[in-house]
């Protein structure tokens, strides 16, 4: 994490990303930020310290996910069909491919398993993947070196059940780009969702059934008022999620006998966690279900159009019951919790804000005409940080363009789940923080002053990663700041 690290010591703070967002800790030490920097994910001590832990046996863990795969958790569902790739920190192995490509070749002593050296480059995450055309389960054993290897399969269990109801279930796809204007800072709507988690907690931990079906709806009730004030695009993004990552997450804990666990449902995500939320409402909600109407998984297949809601609100036992109620005490604590949140969030957004305006070398591309904007054409969604007003930090990708010209930028020191190097602030030109393009852009932390090439009125900049060519602007410069003002396109050159 400290290659490309900014000079100016009050802005080495350590920025790790964490359930959606860029935690942000500058109340430690510096000797303690150069630790947690250098064993942060992807920096050179993490690396060496993950060498140094083997790997388990990936053809331990294709057994651990078929014996699972013979337990039948979801009606037609085979898990042992798919094509699965495996990265064992030398190898990528493709298991169970149709067509493997040319770069994969048999191994000796493994029929049906072929090998490509080193790591492919479709194994980017855990997760689905294109090779050769053909959609792919794909495991990273080298993302936590050491884990058990009934817990890697589970995880892949979770990826290749998407290769199962992907083609099923077509409106199973959350748009990601609602996430983004999701109303992180809506104190209602957290509280709720707060209240929500818990009831479905308790449910999950009920005995009997009938106390199982009132907390199971008072969630159901708490949910519906909660999505009422929501845009149709968030709570659709929602039940999408809900539906895609949460019945995973509930198949792969399944084959380990958690699915009825809570821990991970109370897990403190802040605001800013709506995404991973989901994962576990979802599954949270397949336990439930698996409790108080046994036929869900069938029903849900037969009729791909349902969502949650109709199948809790339709199970008999959820329909009968009167919904169980917080008492004043629990309902204080949830709103003290909401209400401590909200300020943080606001505390670790104006803290990124700051730390961005202190870095060296700024540089800034604005419009000389307040109704033009600069289009939206490329992001990293995962190194996205939304601060208030829709504005937002960008810390990997960036590409954009307007009728004078284009900026494409790559941050050369970017480290996932970091905010190192040079990283863009962009101002949106509407509502949403991308959709309507961007109204300003701004790039801060070069570690030497960028290249400026004049002729006339076209421009260049050259830096780090950065690229500017305007064929109609000006150009004024200040201590730390370049400023680039983009003409209108239909000004006289």
């Amino acid at each position: 994490m400290c290659a490309g690290q900014d000079t100016k010591p009050n802005t080495f703070r350590n920025l790790l990303f964490r359930s959606d967002r860029f935690r942000l800790n500058c109340r430690v030490g510096m000797a303690t930020c150069i630790l947690l920097a250098a064993l942060s994910p992807g920096s050179t001590l993490s690396r060496a310290v993950a060498a140094e832990t083997p790997v388990v046996d990936p053809f331990a863990v294709v057994a651990a996910f078929d014996r699972a795969a013979q337990r039948q958790l979801w009606p037609g569902f085979d898990a042992t069909v798919y094509p699965i790739a495996i990265y064992d920190g030398e190898r990528t192995l493709l298991l169970r491919h149709p067509n493997p490509p040319a770069e994969f070749l048999p191994l000796p002593g493994h029929e049906g398993v072929n090998v490509s050296p080193g790591k492919h480059s479709a194994m980017r995450w855990n997760s689905n993947a294109d090779i050769g055309g053909v959609p792919t389960a794909t495991l990273l054993l080298t993302i936590e070196p050491g884990r058990k290897v009934d817990y890697e399969a589970h995880i892949l269990f979770h990826e290749v059940f998407h290769l199962f109801s992907r083609p099923l279930h077509p409106t199973w796809r959350p748009n990601e780009i609602w996430r983004y204007n999701y109303p992180l800072d809506d104190l209602e709507n957290y509280r709720q969702l707060l209240l929500e988690e818990e009831a479905l907690a308790r449910a999950m931990e009920s005995e009997p059934d009938s106390d199982v079906a009132s907390w199971a709806a008072a969630a159901l009730t708490i949910r519906l008022n909660r999505q009422a004030r929501l845009s149709e695009e968030h709570r659709t993004y929602e039940t999408a999620l809900e539906l895609q990552e949460g019945t995973a997450v509930y198949m792969g804990r399944s084959i380990l006998g958690v699915e009825s666990e809570t821990e991970r449902l109370r897990e403190d995500r802040g605001p800013a966690g709506i995404r991973w939320r989901c994962y576990e409402t979802g599954a949270a909600i397949a336990a439930i279900l698996d409790r108080l109407a046994p036929s869900w998984k069938k029903e849900l297949d037969a009729r791909p159009e349902s969502t949650f809601n109709q199948l809790l609100s339709s199970a008999p036992a959820v329909m009968d019951t009167d919904p169980a109620n917080f008492s004043s005490e629990v309902r204080a604590r949830i709103e003290e919790r909401a209400v401590a949140a909200l300020n943080k969030l606001s505390a670790e957004r104006a803290q990124l804000y700051d730390d961005f305006l202190q870095r060296r070398n700024r540089v800034v591309i604005r419009l000389a005409d307040a109704e033009d904007h600069f289009s939206f054409d490329r992001f990293d969604p995962m190194a996205v940080e939304i601060l208030d007003q829709g504005e937002a930090l960008q810390a990997h990708l960036l590409t954009t363009s307007h009728p004078r010209g284009e900026v494409s930028f790559e941050n050369p020191g970017f480290l996932p789940r970091s905010l190192e190097g040079v990283i863009a602030l962009t101002s949106p030109a509407g509502r949403h923080p991308f959709l309507e393009g961007y109204r300003r852009i701004a790039f801060s932390g070069f570690s030497e002053e960028p290249v400026v090439e004049r002729n006339g009125s076209a421009i260049k900049v050259m830096a780090e990663g950065l690229s500017i060519s305007f064929g109609g602007a000006t150009i004024e410069s200040t201590d730390d700041e370049l400023i680039i003002t983009v003409l209108p396109s239909a000004a006289t050159e």
